[in-house]
């Protein structure tokens, strides 16, 4: 039975690992799999060659644990058959707690295309699969089942528990959900507003960079999501700015769903390879970071709060008397600083917040350390 599913799937579902519906007919496709599918691993002809490496669940900056897991398989194995069509990733995670119900995963990868014939007869060269969810507190039983298109298979089960980190998590005890950057729903509750000022920078500096990483990215958008689903806030204003090329990227007024969508892509396509000529004639990062403060000084309904977010830059220059001024001039002000596990010297945002009163910097080196630094935010406000 186990080989005949194969071919409902491919003419289904697009690639991306998907989550189904638990009363779908998918789910129920699948649950049926894996219980025809228990002893086809012991069949020496119906397997593949795989090494699977489960990855522990770890907390992350959007308070979700996510765990998952990495496939290394030898190529050899399909110089002559399983690769006319993509294998497919079949996923089994069921809560160790009772009535709890089994979550399926479905996903499919395809084969390098682009590689000469002579690759798929190479020794010790394998390929790399990989994928990943979210669970909520609890321990978990996941099985993974990886197949190609001759029907031949490979099986890994393991465990993985979550455990209690004293921060208010997105996903329930026992839960499982993707693990994807899923849509924002918008601010809900709250009181007062909030000016939010992203640096859009790598969460290290790197000799060659021309864009974000997709962990830079994650980091930025988990840390700005997180703030405002927990900060207590009931708007925000948000601004992103890039220093090394004194600009905007990106900004919205009362900040809502669809911004965050906008966001996501203009981080993507941020580039950070070129500086123009206009840029290094001026405004240094100081002039630029006054104009930024001005626009803030001059809003028609001030902020009752204004927090910076993004990684620890370089060493700042000397706070201009201006911008001391400027600074004497915003409400209560944050720097929610995601800092490097190495010592470095202090940004020249650092220096502007502790420059004047009623600021403070709250600096990040993990997930655990954002929660309490939205938790003193929030309870400042109280």
């Amino acid at each position: 039975m186990w080989r005949w599913i194969l071919p409902i799937f491919w003419a289904g579902l697009a690639w991306g690992q998907l989550l189904m519906p638990p009363d779908s007919a998918q789910a129920r496709e699948l649950a049926r799999f894996f219980d025809s599918a228990e002893g086809a691993k012991d069949k020496p002809e119906m397997r593949l060659s795989c090494r699977v490496v489960p990855f522990p669940a770890r907390l992350s900056f959007g308070f979700q644990h996510w765990t998952g897991y990495d496939i290394a398989m030898p190529v050899k194995q399909f110089e002559t058959q399983g690769r006319q069509r993509p294998m497919v990733m079949a996923i089994r995670v069921i809560p160790q707690m009772v009535g709890a119900k089994a979550s399926y995963f479905y996903s499919k990868a395809a084969f390098p295309r682009k590689v000469p014939e002579k690759f798929w007869s190479m020794r010790n060269v394998e390929m790399n699969l990989g994928g990943g969810w979210v669970v909520g507190e609890g321990k978990f039983n996941v099985s993974l089942w990886v197949m190609d298109s001759s029907g031949r298979g490979c099986r890994k089960d393991w465990k993985v528990e979550a455990k209690a980190t004293g921060v208010p998590l997105r996903t329930g005890p026992g839960e499982v959900a993707e693990s994807g950057m899923e849509g924002w729903k918008g601010l809900s509750g709250g009181s007062g507003k909030v000016s939010l000022l992203l640096h859009a920078a790598p969460m290290m500096r790197r000799r060659v960079m021309t864009k974000l990483s997709s962990w830079d990215r994650a980091v930025l958008m988990q840390s700005l999501r997180s703030l405002l689903d927990t900060g207590g806030f009931a708007s925000a204003n948000v601004k992103v700015f890039d220093f090394d090329g004194r600009r905007v990227i990106f900004e919205a007024e009362n900040f809502g769903s669809a911004d965050y969508e906008r966001l996501s892509d203009a981080l993507l396509g941020l580039n950070l390879g070129t500086v123009s000529y206009e840029t290094l004639k001026g405004p240094d990062e100081e002039q630029f970071l006054g104009r930024l403060i001005r626009q803030e000084v001059d809003r028609k309904q001030p902020s009752d709060a204004v927090v910076f977010l993004g990684p620890s830059w370089r060493w700042g220059q000397k706070i201009s008397p201006l911008l001391r001024e400027l600074r004497s001039q915003l409400p209560v002000a944050y720097y929610v600083s995601l800092t490097p596990w190495f010592s470095i010297e202090a940004d020249l945002i650092e220096k502007f917040i502790k420059a004047g009163p009623k600021g403070k910097v709250l600096s990040v080196y993990q997930p655990t350390d954002l929660a309490k630094a939205i938790r003193e935010i929030r309870d400042r406000r109280n």
